[in-house]
């Protein structure tokens, strides 16, 4: 564990989950603030999940919205089940859930051994790119203006 002494400050790795959750929320109630309160619409999220027969999750996508857009966080599908037409079923819903909540664009980002292809053929845009990984593997960063 490092602790990094500063006058009568500490820097150090010790945490707890309410510290954690008490640091995050007050960095999420500022940007609202700051936002005039942008930030918090339309504020809720959309988890959607890919159920096979037995009820088992093989698959998700997990968004929230803020500042009128729809980010798509999480989203992955088991090997199993790709390339079945299950991952485009689930982003058009997510879309579609987002614009239905006034979310007026999506964006995302995916590395280079990901779903690059996936994400551009779904109507994405590419608006950067990080490249400074090893190995030569890329951070692709998407965006979708909604019609």
């Amino acid at each position: 564990m490092v602790d990094i002494f500063i006058e009568n400050m500490k820097i150090t790795e010790e945490s707890n989950q309410s510290e954690y959750n008490e640091i995050c929320n007050n960095l999420y109630q500022f940007n609202v603030n700051a936002t005039n309160e942008l930030l918090s619409k339309p504020g809720k999220d959309i988890n959607l999940y890919l159920r096979d027969e037995s009820g088992k999750a093989i698959g998700g996508l997990f968004c929230e919205t803020w500042l009128y857009g729809l980010y798509l966080d999480v989203f992955w599908i088991d090997e199993n089940y790709r390339h079945k037409g299950y991952g485009i079923l689930m982003l058009t819903e997510a879309e579609r859930q987002g614009k239905k909540l006034g979310c007026t664009f999506a964006h995302t980002c995916t590395f280079s051994y990901q779903s690059l292809d996936f994400y551009v053929n779904a109507g994405y845009e590419i608006f950067g790119i990080n490249d400074e990984y090893p190995d030569g593997i890329k951070q692709y960063f998407l965006k979708k203006k909604f019609k």
